[in-house]
């Protein structure tokens, strides 16, 4: 729920001519929602999403409204409860795994087919999987699957056999058979060197409903892992394509039917796509189709800000995400309680260059940590249109107390509290201007004496630079530390990041996964993120090769300064991050909505991430009773 901007003009217009008219709504509702509400009286759900989905793919799917679409067309083995992105069963009705985590086994149901009746097996698993990695960088989270065993020899084998295309890895018996020219006299050309045979992969089908899947590295949350939509099968006679395609297979088929455009196995089929929408429907042989309460699922064609909001505010449409408001239109619309603000799983740190002295003195980089004043930056610098993060992951919703019941069969669970007692002990970071002043005169550096100009890379943006410019300050009056700023366009910004040429840089993630030691990994090991070019967030970088590079975090220490050690080991929990401090977290982004009172079920999480499986139209919904003597004038608002 994050994306297009709102002009203030249009949020002011808006907003304004509604509280001074007293309201939209039948009577006098307008002050408690945002336009008018016009209940429906059909199961169809009418969605702006930043756009119309292009790609019905979950190899291709990068970031909303394509991953949404997905989700809801294609179901992998686990799913996630919406609100807490506990894993659920979904294909998979149970699964145990070994003690360590390592090897899993997943019980598919029988009763999952695709939409062409077709039943779903573990074999779908193990070549949409291998699929991915056959895309490359066309598989934007692609990089999820490297911890199952030999996925990177895998994908690094398909680097080296591939000549301008995709090389099938064994020769076809028909190419091995010698020919009866073969057998000849002729001279004997010399054969081009085969590729060579591809590696063991740790995904493999028992039988058609037993998956096995064995892990490089032990994870034990790796139910939640699979609930992304790159790890969702797709049936071998599915297109995969995007819009455009699907369009050109309907224009050249001579009118094909388009309500199985391609082949799914999902709560939701694809039933109609055009430049006006794209429509779903509820898929009638889903597994579980009984408890699916939407028949149709209505993205919105592409609007621009101002049309999303008006045709909301008229009733036209029912939700409205994928918008990032500016801070007074959130000012404004907070009094309305269709409105939704909720803390996103993208998060903004400054990642130190732990090879240069005195960046590799973990005294050093907490005394700079301290020093800052996170939420003065995200109240002040950046208007209140962030959340200061104390940690580098956002905090999860508590767990309803029936969601072990529905989790599956064998699903280790002395983890999760071994883990929160983890968390717990690595205690938030916290502003502490006395504590970081010691802790720099303690490394050498008393009130700054003698400490290097600290060189801190950003790439060319306006919030970005104020908030550098803010961090600088704080170094400066709280502990006496001159900064440069050394701001690039995108090109030279990415150039510096790879070759290590800075002190400090700004860096950001999204989030794609609850599963700690993938978060970790992406922000300080061989998946380490770039922000993305231009924005606040970034996306997920594509993954390009899965090649282990030379560990991170590994420097020469000077001897006066071995005191505290660096980071001398790959970062595989928050709680080590906490400790040895490689980055600053500065601030997660937040995610925004409107959503009509009459919807259930559109729940928020950190991976902004809605089941629309779970949402339903209230077509008996009431207005709550107006309290009486209340009313909002525009005064009150400056």
């Amino acid at each position: 729920m994050h994306g297009f901007n709102l002009k203030l003009s249009l949020v002011l217009l808006i907003t304004g001519s509604l509280i001074f008219s007293g309201g939209c709504f039948e009577g006098e509702e307008g002050e408690q929602f945002y336009g008018q509400v016009r209940v429906p009286r059909t199961q169809e759900f009418r969605w702006s999403d930043g756009g119309l989905p292009q790609v019905f793919d979950p190899a291709r799917a990068a970031a909303p409204p394509d991953t949404d679409a997905v989700r809801a067309l294609f179901e992998g083995l686990t799913d996630y409860e919406p609100g807490t992105l506990k894993p659920l069963p979904a294909v998979a009705s149970r699964w145990e795994s070994s003690e360590d985590g390592r090897k899993w086994i997943f019980y598919l149901r029988k009763d999952a087919v695709w939409s062409n009746g077709d039943p779903v097996t573990a074999n779908d698993f193990v070549r949409s999987w291998q699929r991915t990695l056959r895309l490359g960088d066309r598989a934007p989270h692609a990089k999820l699957l490297s911890n199952i065993e030999g996925a990177r020899e895998f994908a690094a084998n398909l680097i080296v056999n591939r000549q301008g295309r995709d090389v099938e890895a064994t020769p076809s018996p028909a190419t091995t058979q010698p020919s009866a020219e073969a057998k000849s006299d002729a001279p004997v050309e010399p054969k081009p060197e085969m590729p060579t045979a591809p590696p063991h992969f740790g995904a493999e089908a028992i039988d058609a409903h037993t998956l096995k899947v064995t892990l490089q590295r032990p994870d034990l949350n790796f139910p939640s892992l699979a609930t992304h939509p790159v790890y969702r099968p797709t049936h071998e006679l599915s297109l995969g394509e995007d819009l455009s395609a699907l369009r050109d297979e309907q224009t050249n088929g001579g009118g094909a039917d388009t309500s199985s455009p391609i082949v799914t196995n999902g709560a939701f089929q694809l039933n109609g796509f055009g430049s006006d929408g794209v429509v779903l429907e509820r898929a009638k042989n889903y597994w579980d189709a009984s408890s699916v309460k939407l028949e149709r699922v209505r993205f919105v064609a592409g609007k621009s800000s101002e049309e999303a909001l008006a045709a909301y505010k008229a009733g036209e449409i029912d939700a409205v995400s994928n918008a990032a408001f500016e801070p007074l239109g959130v000012k404004l619309l907070t009094q309305f309680k269709d409105f939704r603000r909720d803390t996103f799983g993208a998060l903004t740190y400054y990642g130190f260059n732990t090879v240069r002295p005195p960046f590799n003195d973990v005294r050093v980089r907490e005394a700079l940590t301290l020093a800052l004043d996170l939420e003065r930056l995200s109240a002040d610098t950046l208007e209140g249109s962030t959340e200061p993060a104390r940690k580098f992951l956002p905090v999860q919703k508590a767990v309803p107390q029936d969601a072990n019941e529905k989790a599956g069969a064998g699903q280790p669970e002395a983890s999760d509290v071994e883990k929160r007692e983890e968390l717990e002990q690595a205690a938030p970071l916290r502003h502490n201007a006395e504590r970081a002043r010691r802790l720099l005169a303690e490394a050498g550096f008393p009130d700054g004496e003698n400490f290097p100009r600290v060189r801190l890379l950003v790439n060319r943006n306006e919030p970005q630079r104020l908030l550098a410019q803010a961090v600088a300050r704080m170094w400066r009056d709280t502990l006496g530390v001159q900064t440069e700023l050394v701001i690039r366009n995108w090109e030279d910004y990415e150039a510096m990041l790879k070759t290590s040429d800075y002190d400090v840089a700004r860096r950001s993630i999204v989030l794609q996964t609850t599963d700690e030691e993938t978060n970790m990994r992406a922000m300080f090991g061989d998946d380490a993120a770039v922000p993305a070019q231009g924005g606040e967030v970034a996306q997920t970088p594509p993954a390009e090769q899965f090649l282990p590079p030379p560990p991170h975090w590994r420097g020469n220490v000077a001897p006066e300064q071995s005191v505290e050690r660096s980071p001398q080991s790959q970062i595989m929990t928050e709680a080590q991050a906490l400790r040895e401090l490689p980055a600053i977290p500065i601030y997660f982004a937040s995610s925004y909505a409107m959503v009509k009172p009459y919807v259930n079920g559109f729940d928020s999480n950190l991976l902004d991430a809605p089941s629309l499986k779970q949402v339903s139209i209230d077509t008996g919904w009431k207005p709550p009773p107006q309290k009486t003597g209340i009313r909002i004038v525009w005064g009150a608002m400056h």
